[in-house]
């Protein structure tokens, strides 16, 4: 890796070479005032020639401006779930832009009760943030509460799920149907040809849960395009709590009374659910896929009762998504609309060398 030296350019030296006063150079970095085009053509020549950044510490420092950022996201139901892997990255930049006036106000709602996402939104509504960072987790009040933001003006940025017709300023994280279509070929390579498949989605109201609707998708769409002459039978599932133990009997029933289920895709981060259940029923010969590096989902990929975890780096997701509305609002950069995070397979074999 190259390290360049700190750029100590000055408007004075900027004003120099280009023959103009220090008031001129700053008229056009600031882009107020009249300036003829051909000496702002020169300058911002020079200033690009010359790596110019402005002292943005110092200016926020005396305009004393403080920014608000509010984030939305699920409450994790653990110090190790998934949920909580997006906060660490969004402390972690935090850290770094907090003396630039930028407070960051935390919202979190529970997965399974849409309307404490309504409660969170209203709060967020009422401190009239500069920008917001979301997870859409559900579909319908995700989209209420964008139509306000719109209203107002406030930039918001999408986290773990995407909602392609919103005009969000950013989106980053994984893409949910390439992740489902991934799924899909690793379970169509690694059973046989006439083997059932069985798609476990553990979410109420699944219709309203975006990710998880394009993860199956995807999925299907694999089978769709790729086999279409497949007899291959795919089954899916909906289970509202995975915890309940008539839920645990209805999987078990299902597994029990179709031995032709070889394949199992948990299209959420909770596959260590179903395999408890296939360590209690001593089932070894079914391929598993699931979601993310949780220590749950850990201790079953190394036991080797699930395959093959599909992640997404979700630290990465929370620290870029503040640093976007920093650029964004404070240094008045132009961001992505599109940030895809990687789609990694991680397996018993590959699992302690993944960072």
């Amino acid at each position: 890796m190259i390290i360049k030296a700190i750029n100590r350019t000055r408007i004075k030296d900027i004003a120099q070479k280009a023959n103009v006063s220090i008031g001129t150079v700053d008229r056009v970095i600031h882009n107020r005032g009249e300036v003829s085009k051909a000496t702002r053509d020169k300058i911002l020549t020079i200033i690009d020639e010359m790596e110019y950044q402005p002292n943005l510490l110092a200016s926020t420092l005396a305009s004393k401006k403080t920014f608000s950022f509010a984030l939305l996201m699920p409450e994790p139901i653990s110090s190790e779930s998934y949920w909580n892997k997006p906060l660490i990255g969004v402390r972690k930049a935090f850290e770094e832009i907090h003396q630039y006036g930028v407070n960051i106000s935390t919202h979190l709602f529970k997965q399974s009760d849409p309307k404490t996402f309504n409660t969170e939104t209203k709060l967020i509504l009422e401190n009239n943030p500069e920008g917001v960072v979301l997870a859409p987790f559900f579909l319908r009040e995700s989209k209420e509460f964008i139509e306000e933001l719109m209203k107002r003006n406030i930039p918001y940025v999408f986290i773990d799920s995407n909602l392609n017709e919103c005009c969000k300023l950013s989106f980053i994280g994984q893409n949910s149907f390439q992740s489902g279509t991934l799924a899909a070929k690793l379970l169509d390579y690694s059973v046989p040809a006439e083997a059932s498949i069985l798609i476990l989605h553990f979410a109420k109201q699944l219709d309203n849960m975006n990710h998880l609707v394009q993860r199956e998708k995807g999925f299907y769409e694999y089978f769709s395009k790729n086999r279409p002459e497949s007899k291959r039978k795919l089954i899916t599932r909906e289970i509202a709590d995975p915890t309940s133990e008539e839920s645990q009997n209805v999987i078990k029933t299902l597994l029990q009374t179709n031995p032709e289920i070889l394949g199992i895709f948990v299209t959420n981060s909770q596959v260590y659910y179903l395999a408890n259940i296939l360590e209690e029923l001593n089932l070894t010969n079914i391929r598993v896929i699931g979601h993310d590096l949780i220590n749950e989902n850990i201790s079953f990929l190394k036991k080797g009762i699930v395959d093959f975890l599909i992640c997404q780096r979700p630290e990465e997701q929370g620290y870029n998504a503040i640093i976007t509305l920093f650029e964004h609002l404070i240094l008045k950069k132009e961001v992505k609309s599109e940030n895809y995070t990687s789609i990694d397979i991680i397996t018993k074999e590959n699992v302690d060398y993944y960072k």
